[in-house]
């Protein structure tokens, strides 16, 4: 049984049970006759799935009644499975459910189905003066080739920002003078996260060399994508899909004593999933991460014993490389329609076009912690009205992000790299290279001090340009590999 009639039998869609009874007077399916079921399959979870359900059943009771048409929306709960559910469904393999009509993901997945042609063109159904209304990068990133449609519909945005415990930032700065400007690069954050070791590790005068981290953060692919792109060299160039790697060593060495030495040295750290659970742990003071996970930041820190105690988040904006234009990353899934008839298609970009209205995509964005796709959208004076008239309440974290995350869509140049063949393939390379190493080589220097060596002496094993070279060839053969596959 298709899902859409599954969800009808349960009786979960209002709009459609009204429609089948009669009770729609909307032209689009007709009197007595079956609505339209647009399928939806996305990985929203927790409060972003709670507000996406609600606006789509406000569709489904609105205009989706008045055309004859329902949205069926369905999570899988993480963008990896959600990957796999839809490549099988379009490969037919045995065992997986019909392809959706419509369906969330990153340009990556997106230009490999494109690439068998059962993606649609999405432009052929907006008119020029829609198109405008949306933030220009955001359309763009869905153009596979040059003077094409575009074949993903940005339904919400990221970009990555600084989290911060603000309470134990509050009390280093006062102890230590330390002042804002430090976190505004990433040089700073390196100088900061160096003297809070030793801070830390001189409260303890008797056990040296027990200072504590600082500083860690997620998806480190944006860190070498968006600095080496930041730095004036783009890692992956695109055109017409096909990929030129370029691999700067005065950048790549800029970017590795920004984080790699940090790391080694014990100022940086990675523990749990996810920066932020280093955070509720008090295993780190400051993340970057995705604005899209301001709503579950923590508001207090649960210790090894199991003890916690409460905290004041804080938000800043991405540090940028000193001396350089600010930058950070555009990401985020878009919505992907697949191919089928004009009928669907059209009706499936129609709902795309109503939650993306700024009525419907603050809402969505004030409970998710993503931000709106259009340039109506981002205005923090309407965010706020927004939230008081639906009686959305943000927490501070939530708000700051939000309001953090407008404002560098107007000062910051917001990138992503543009799709092609063996794209998550290169990426999973720039997201574990550096970062692996650096992981390795700190538990090295950890074993060289348990066995006497102090810390200075145990890095200066590993800090060296050897080491660095010796990384960077095999971080070129390794993306040189992925491409070629």
């Amino acid at each position: 049984m298709k899902l859409w009639r599954r969800v009808l039998a349960l009786g979960l869609c209002a709009a459609s049970c009204l429609t089948l009874l009669g009770g729609c007077a909307g032209e689009g399916a007709g009197k007595g006759k079956d609505p339209l079921a647009i399928t939806i399959w996305h990985y929203y979870n927790s409060d972003q799935q709670q507000i996406f359900d609600q606006l789509v059943q406000e569709y489904n009771e609105s205009v989706g009644a008045e055309q004859g048409v329902v949205v069926v929306a369905h999570s899988y709960g993480g963008v990896n499975e959600l990957n796999e559910k839809v490549l099988d469904a379009v490969h037919g393999r045995v065992g997986a459910e019909e392809v959706p009509d419509v369906f969330a993901s990153y340009a990556d997945t997106a230009y490999e189905i494109s690439s068998m042609g059962r993606v649609a063109d999405i432009s052929q159904y907006l008119t020029a003066e829609e198109q405008a209304r949306y933030v220009t990068s955001y359309l763009d990133e869905g153009r596979f080739e040059e003077g094409a449609g575009f074949r993903i519909f940005p339904i919400a945005k990221a970009t990555e920002l600084l989290f911060l415990n603000e309470t134990a930032w509050e009390e280093f700065c006062a102890a230590t003078g330390t002042g804002e400007d430090a976190l505004t690069t990433w040089e700073g954050v390196t100088a900061v996260s160096e003297a809070y070791y030793d801070w830390t590790d001189g409260q303890t005068p008797d056990v040296p060399d027990d200072g504590r981290a600082f500083f860690g953060r997620d998806a480190f692919a944006n860190y070498i994508i968006i600095g080496s792109m930041q730095l004036g060299v783009e890692l992956f160039q695109v055109k017409d899909g096909r990929v030129t790697l370029n691999v700067d060593e005065a950048v790549m060495r800029r970017l590795w004593d920004n984080y790699y030495v940090p790391y080694v040295n014990g100022w940086f750290t990675a523990k749990g999933r996810f920066r932020s659970d280093d955070i509720r742990t008090g295993d780190l003071v400051a993340c970057v991460g995705s604005s899209s996970g301001a709503s579950f930041f923590t508001s207090e820190v649960t210790q090894d014993d199991g003890s916690t105690y409460p905290i004041v988040g804080g938000v800043r904006a991405l540090p940028n490389f000193a001396g350089t234009d600010p930058m950070a990353v555009q990401q985020g899934a878009g919505m992907v329609v697949t191919k089928s008839t004009a009928e669907r298609e059209k009706a499936a970009v129609d709902f795309l076009k109503w939650f993306t209205q700024p009525e419907q995509n603050v809402r969505f964005a004030m409970a998710s912690g993503y931000l709106p796709v259009t340039y109506e959208g981002n205005d923090t004076e309407r965010i706020a009205l927004t939230a008081e008239e639906n009686g959305q309440a943000m927490s501070k974290v939530l708000k700051e992000s939000v309001d953090i995350g407008v404002a560098m869509t107007g000062e910051y140049a917001l990138y992503t790299s543009k799709a092609f063949e063996h794209g998550s393939a290169a990426r999973a390379v720039a997201e574990s290279s550096m970062k692996d190493k650096a992981a390795g080589d700190r538990s090295e220097v950890e074993a060289l001090m348990a066995s006497g060596l102090s810390r200075g002496e145990a890095v200066a094993r590993y800090d060296t340009e050897e080491n660095f070279q010796a990384w960077l060839q095999a971080f070129r053969q390794a993306l040189e590999s992925a491409v070629a596959e």
